[in-house]
């Protein structure tokens, strides 16, 4: 069979975990019991460590634990628990038992305590502070797509198309909406269902806008309930926050596990909280709409990138694929110190911490997104082109976000004499753009559109998260799984060489809206890769191939030559034979002239 295959795709190191020191041996093993300072209960699921490393130990149900640790005097072992204050105990060389009692976090959650500014906090992260600056998580109040979606003014185009503040059918009845809760949550901690700060209040950019989503809205997060996930952002039943009464101690919740500072008034105290690697994030990277208007969130899912997670192996610690969300999208980086004022300084090895510059759909995470194989066989006179997707790197869906996100293969069989019709059915939906493909209007060519595209109340769609009431299809992608489609060219008679091509083309936005919005920059700021020449997207993937044809359809297997096997299939085919392969000069008949012109195109096709 003439045929060719061709597989790209290429896979970026993202999933790499922390490391910590390990040493080569263990001289000594010492034990001990983690109880709660006030009630001496046993603590059970205690996390025990020898400070910077990873050797460390989980209590059992009696807050038992046995560590093996190198026979070093002055080695320090902390213990933390969630709901509690990191504490350490220190190995003097004699084997013990080193028991540690843990102070819990006071519960009390005060409205009216002030945030600590980036700048505050960098006082002792500089980096992390350097970091998180310019960053998509400092411009997430910023973001003028954002703008433009929720009041039409982010940029000089914003009010085209939808706007929330004007045309959603919810704006009469809650013209803030809940976009605070998760861009400017500073705001929204200060005043629950307060409308966002826009580029056309007085006061914009103010702090609540510029710090987006800052320091400790993240590490004052106690606990996050997933039982209320598709809640959005910082909003009451979603998570549990720790802002502390004047006076009282200064928490900050964290996922080293091995941090404890000097216990004196007025200072941080570390507290492990193992939800910031996933959970966290879910608060605003899931949620439905509340259509219902009753703060149930029980609507549509417009955010489903944290369950999309939860569904995959990614999610399961017993798994070989196991990865969080900061695995991928908070990657370590070759900093030691995790707090510069500490002395003497608290020294990490390298790749132990974690990068505060967060990101997602850049293009080096897109380029490493998928899988793209593409087969081309020609057999008479059709060219038969299999292509599969494979979302094979990424932990969610492809593409996840925002429901605007979209992705399109396109595929394309061009011949000396221009490109080949197109047989088969299946085409870019209209959502690919209307118009000329040569200024990125793809729909009805030769591919596949890969969205989520959802309906309003009227049936109507896609519309705005916030107005949907159903899905009328979801193409997209899941984690680990393969999208097979095929398509079907006319092969010209002449034969010969044909070039076959697949696109897999990333876009941030469906392409009506950003025609309709004239966005040429992305919410940040960058060049609009959806708006550019030649892909009109970002290229996640391509793959080229050669394939021959014979002329005139006489290589009827396929093979790549002309010979026996196509011959007997001519013969058995002779006399009356419409719509037939075998019938070569098309008079709907398999007679003398087929033969004729099969045999001057006897053995391989060139």
């Amino acid at each position: 069979m003439s045929s060719s295959t061709m597989r790209a795709g290429r896979a970026l190191a993202l999933l790499g975990g922390l490391t910590a020191t390990t040493h080569a041996f263990a001289d000594v093993t010492v034990s001990g019991v983690i109880r709660d300072e006030d009630t001496l209960q046993p603590i059970a699921g205690a996390l025990v460590t020898l400070q910077t490393t990873s050797i460390r130990a989980v209590t059992d149900a009696s807050g038992n634990y046995t560590l093996a640790i190198p026979d070093e005097a002055g080695s320090v072992i902390v213990a933390a628990a969630v709901g509690y204050f990191n504490r350490s105990t220190t190995y003097e060389g004699v084997p013990a038992d080193l028991d540690v009692t843990l102070a819990p976090v006071p519960p009390a959650d005060d409205p009216g305590y002030t945030l600590l500014t980036p700048d505050q906090c960098g006082f002792c992260h500089p980096n992390q502070l350097a970091a998180w600056s310019d960053s998509p998580m400092q411009r997430a109040g910023l973001n003028t797509w954002l703008h433009d979606i929720y009041n039409g003014d982010g940029t000089p185009g914003g009010d085209g198309g939808f706007v929330y503040t004007r045309d959603s059918v919810f704006a009469p009845t809650n013209p803030a909406s809940e976009c605070a809760a998760c861009h400017q949550p500073e705001r929204w901690l200060a005043e629950p269902f307060a409308p966002m700060e826009t580029p056309s209040d007085a006061t914009y950019p103010s702090a609540v806008s510029s710090h987006g989503i800052s320091c400790e809205t993240c590490h004052k997060i106690a606990s996050v309930n997933v039982e209320n996930i598709n809640y959005p952002g910082i909003i009451e039943g979603a998570l549990t926050l720790t802002r502390p009464a004047p006076g009282h101690t200064q928490v900050q919740y964290g996922l080293l596990g091995d941090v404890d500072y000097v216990e004196s008034p007025g200072f941080m105290r570390a507290s492990y909280q193992p939800q910031l690697a996933a959970e966290v994030c879910g608060a605003c990277h899931q949620d439905k709409n509340d259509i219902h208007e009753d703060h149930t969130f029980d609507g549509v899912i417009s955010e489903p990138t944290y369950l999309e997670w939860v569904d995959t192996p990614y999610a399961d610690p017993a798994s070989p694929l196991h990865a969080s969300c900061l695995d991928c999208h908070m990657l370590t980086n070759e900093e030691t110190q995790a707090c510069e004022i500490l002395f003497p300084p608290l020294t990490r090895p390298a790749g132990s911490l974690r990068d505060h510059d967060i990101r997602g759909t850049t293009p080096a995470y897109l380029d490493n997104a998928a899988d793209l194989e593409v087969e081309a066989t020609v057999a008479g006179d059709e060219l038969l082109v299999t292509v599969d997707v494979t979302n094979a790197y990424t932990g969610h869906h492809l593409p996840t976000g925002v429901t605007v996100r979209n992705m399109i293969l396109l595929v394309e069989a061009t011949h000396e004499t221009g490109p080949l019709t197109h047989t088969g059915k299946q085409v870019v939906h209209e959502l690919g753009g209307v118009g000329s493909p040569d200024e990125g209007d793809y729909a009805g060519l030769p591919g596949k559109f890969f969205a989520k595209v959802n309906h309003n109340a009227d049936g109507e769609g896609p519309t705005f998260f916030t107005d949907a009431t159903g899905i009328t299809f979801d193409s997209r992608l899941p984690a680990l799984v393969t999208d097979t489609t095929e398509y079907r060219f006319a092969v010209p008679d002449s034969g010969g060489a044909i070039d076959v091509r697949a696109r897999l083309i990333y876009r941030r936005a469906f392409r009506f809206l950003t025609k309709a919005k004239g966005w040429t920059e992305d919410g940040h700021g960058n060049p609009l890769a959806d708006v550019q020449a030649p892909d009109f997207g970002h290229l996640m993937e391509s793959v080229d191939l050669l394939v021959t044809a014979c002329p005139s359809g006489a290589d009827l297997d396929g093979s790549g030559d002309v010979g026996f096997f196509d011959l007997l299939s001519l013969l058995g085919s002779w006399g009356p034979c419409p719509d037939c392969a075998e019938d070569l000069d098309g008079d709907d008949a398999v007679g003398f002239t087929d033969l004729l012109i099969m045999l001057s195109n006897w053995g391989p096709c060139v």
